[in-house]
C-alpha cells in the first residue's frame, strides 16, 4: 500500500511539474512575442496601467482572504480516504463562500474606480481608464463565480490538468492579442479579449471537473462538519493576515511606482516584470507540482520524513533558481534593449534591485507550499502582517526620496531582515517540531554568496558587447560558467547538496523519495 502511495505520489508530482515547465515554456515564448508587438503598438502608458490594473485588483481580492488554500488543505484527508460526503460539503461551502467574495470585489471595485486618478499620472483620459479597469475587473470576478471547481484538481495532485488548460487557452488569447494589437492598435479591443477569454477558460474548465468529479453534480443535503469548518476557519484565520502581508509587499510597490513615479516607469517595470514573471512562474512549478503530494505525507508520514524531504527539495530546487537569478540580472537589459529598445531600458542599478528582488521571491515559493501543505498560516500570521506594513511604509519613505530604485530598496531590505528568517522559523518550529537554526544560517550565507557572484559576473560581462543576439549569448554563458566554478568551490562538500543530489537521481530513476 505504501508503495503504491509513493508511486501515486510520483507520477502526480512529475506530471504536474512536467506539465508546468513545459507549458511555461512555450507560454514564455509566446508571452514575450505578444509583449514585443504591445511595445510596438502602444505608448508605456498602457502598459504601465495594465500593470496597475492587475495590483490594484490584487488589494481588492484580499477578500479572498487565502480561502482557496485553507479549503485545499481540508481536502487532502478526504480525498486520501475517498469520503465523497466530505468533499462535496466542502466544495458546497467553498461555492457559496467564493461566489460571495466575487460579489464583493465587484462592489469594492466599482467604487476604486471613481478614484482611479489619484493612483496614477498618465496621458490616457481617465474615463478611458475607468472603463479599462472595469473590463479587468469583470474578468477577476467571473473567475470567482465560476471557477471555484478548480481547487479540488489541486488538491488531489491532477494541477496539471488546470495547468494544461490555462495555458491552452491564455496562448490562444496572447495570439488573438497580437493581431488585435497590429491591425487595431486599439486598447479596448484588446482588453475585451482578456474578458472573452477568462470566460472560456471558466466555462472549460466547470466543464472538465464535472466530467473528472461526477458525483460533484449530486445534491448534498449534509453540511461541512463542525471539526472542518472549525480548521478551515482556524486556517483562514492565519492566511488573512498573511494574504494582506503579500498585498502590502507585492501589489502596492507598482501602485507607488505609479502614483510616485509615473505610470511610463511602470510600464518599463513591467516589461521586466513579464521576463522574471516569466522565469518565475517556470520556477515556482517545482514546489507548486508537489504541493499535494507534500499534504499527502503530512497526512501519512511521520515527520523525519517531512524534514529529510525539505533539505532535499530546498537544496534542489536553490540549484536551479539560484543560477538562474545571476543569469537574468546579466541578460535582462540586453534582452530589452535587442527586443523592446534600447530606450525601454532602465539603469543597470535598477535591474540589479529588481533581480534581488525576483531571488527573495523565488527562495519563498518553497516556504509557502511547506507552509500551505503544514497548515502553519496561522503561526505566521504576525510576521505576515508586520513585513507588509513595514513594505510598503519603508518602499514608500525610500520611493519619495529616491524614486523607482527606493521602492525595491524597501522591499529588499524588510525581506531580508523579516521574511528571510521568520518564514524559516515558522516552519521549522511548528511544522517539524526541529530548530531552524542551521537552515537559517545556511540560506543567509547563499544569500551573501549569490549577491557577491552577481557583482563578479556583472564585473566580468561590464567588457563585453551591450545588445543584440550575441550580447545575450555571451551575458549567458560567461555568467553561467563562473557562477558553476564558484558554487563548486564553496558547496562541493556540503552535505546537504549531497543528499540533495541523491533525490535528484531517485527522481530520475523513479525511485521513492
Amino acid at each position: 500500500m505504501a508503495n503504491n502511495t509513493n508511486e501515486y505520489r510520483f507520477k502526480n508530482s512529475a506530471r504536474n511539474a512536467t506539465t508546468a515547465m513545459i507549458t511555461q515554456i512555450v507560454m514564455g515564448i509566446i508571452s514575450f512575442v505578444e509583449r514585443m508587438v504591445f511595445n510596438q503598438c502602444f505608448i508605456p502608458d498602457y502598459l504601465g496601467l495594465y500593470s496597475l490594473f492587475k495590483n490594484v485588483i490584487s488589494v481588492l481580492s484580499v477578500a479572498e482572504l487565502g480561502l482557496s488554500v485553507a479549503i485545499a488543505y481540508s481536502l487532502y484527508q478526504p480525498l486520501a480516504e475517498d469520503n465523497l460526503d466530505e468533499i462535496r460539503a466542502i466544495m458546497n461551502f467553498y461555492r457559496r463562500l467564493y461566489k460571495a467574495i466575487g460579489t464583493l470585489i465587484l462592489i469594492g471595485g466599482i467604487i476604486v474606480s471613481f478614484f482611479l486618478q489619484y493612483f496614477t499620472k498618465t496621458e490616457v483620459p481617465i474615463r478611458d481608464v475607468q472603463v479599462y479597469f472595469l473590463i479587468y475587473l469583470l474578468s477577476t470576478v467571473f473567475e470567482y463565480y465560476f471557477s471555484y471547481k478548480q481547487i479540488l484538481f489541486n488538491a488531489d495532485q491532477k494541477q496539471y490538468i488546470i495547468t494544461l488548460i490555462t495555458n491552452i487557452v491564455w496562448a490562444l488569447m496572447y495570439l488573438v492579442q497580437i493581431s488585435v494589437s497590429i491591425l487595431t492598435h486599439n486598447f479596448l479591443i484588446y482588453a475585451l479579449c482578456n474578458l472573452l477569454f477568462m470566460l472560456g477558460r471558466c466555462t472549460f474548465i466547470n466543464h472538465i471537473a464535472n466530467k473528472e468529479y461526477c458525483f460533484l453534480k449530486k445534491r448534498n443535503k449534509e453540511k461541512i462538519s463542525s471539526e472542518t469548518k472549525e480548521k478551515i476557519i482556524y486556517n483562514i484565520k492565519g492566511l488573512i493576515l498573511g494574504k494582506l502581508g503579500g498585498v502590502f509587499s507585492d501589489s502596492t510597490n507598482s501602485i507607488l511606482i505609479s502614483a510616485l513615479v509615473g505610470s511610463s516607469i511602470l510600464g518599463l517595470y513591467s516589461n521586466y516584470q513579464m521576463i522574471y514573471l516569466g522565469v518565475r512562474s517556470f520556477i515556482r512549478a517545482i514546489p507548486n507540482a508537489i504541493t499535494a503530494s507534500l499534504g499527502n505525507i503530512n497526512a501519512t508520514e511521520d515527520s523525519s520524513k517531512v524534514i529529510d524531504s525539505f533539505w532535499a527539495i530546498d537544496i534542489s530546487f536553490f540549484l536551479i533558481y539560484g543560477p538562474l537569478s545571476i543569469i537574468l540580472i546579466n541578460i535582462v537589459n540586453p534582452i530589452i534593449g535587442t527586443f523592446f529598445g534600447q530606450a525601454r531600458c532602465l539603469p543597470l542599478h535598477s535591474a540589479i534591485a529588481i533581480g534581488l528582488v525576483s531571488y527573495i521571491g523565488c527562495n519563498r515559493y518553497l516556504y509557502n507550499t511547506y507552509k500551505a501543505s503544514l497548515g502553519l498560516y496561522w503561526f505566521d500570521r504576525k510576521r505576515a502582517i508586520i513585513s507588509g506594513i513595514a513594505n510598503f511604509i519603508l518602499s514608500f519613505i525610500l520611493g519619495y526620496f529616491w524614486g523607482f530604485d527606493g521602492i525595491m530598496l524597501g522591499t529588499i531590505l524588510v525581506s531580508v531582515a523579516i521574511d528571510m528568517w521568520v518564514e524559516p522559523l515558522v516552519i521549522w518550529n511548528r511544522g517539524f517540531h526541529a530548530s531552524a537554526k542551521k537552515y537559517i544560517f545556511f540560506n543567509l550565507t547563499r544569500l551573501i554568496l549569490v549577491i557577491v557572484v552577481i557583482f563578479v559576473t556583472l564585473k566580468c560581462t561590464n567588457y563585453l558587447p551591450k545588445f543584440g543576439i550575441m550580447a545575450i549569448i555571451t551575458h549567458t554563458i560567461v555568467p553561467l560558467l563562473i557562477t558553476i566554478c564558484i558554487a563548486f568551490i564553496f558547496l562541493h562538500k556540503n552535505p546537504y547538496v549531497k543528499q540533495s543530489i541523491k533525490a535528484i537521481r531517485r527522481f530520475i530513476f523513479k525511485k521513492e523519495y
